[in-house]
């Protein structure tokens, strides 16, 4: 599993620290959506950050999206969200305002 992207992106980071606290593996690879546009194209059309291509070949784009796909496949026990309604509403609320920043 690869993590395309620079660290100095808050998006980027989001996924990598979201990753370690799923406790899963991944190697990083620092490349800019700017200054290598064309060699990013190449992995993901878009020329999104972050990006993550999983082992079986799926391309993963954009930190939310990214982040959902672990959620919806973790277990109970590694989930970063809340599984009560009510929490659930409270975690995604605090998420957004976050992401607005």
């Amino acid at each position: 599993m690869k993590l395309w992207g620079m660290l100095d992106s808050p998006y980027v980071r989001r996924v990598a620290i979201s990753l370690d606290v799923f406790g899963i593996e991944f190697e990083h690879e620092p490349l800019s959506v700017f200054s290598t546009f064309e060699a990013f194209a190449q992995i993901n059309p878009v020329v999104k950050a972050p990006t993550l291509s999983l082992d079986d070949g799926t391309v993963l784009m954009d930190s939310t999206l990214i982040i959902d796909y672990f959620e919806a496949t973790s277990a109970p026990a590694a989930k970063l969200l809340p599984q009560q309604p009510q929490a659930l509403g409270t975690a995604l609320r605090t998420v957004g305002l976050a992401l607005a920043a």
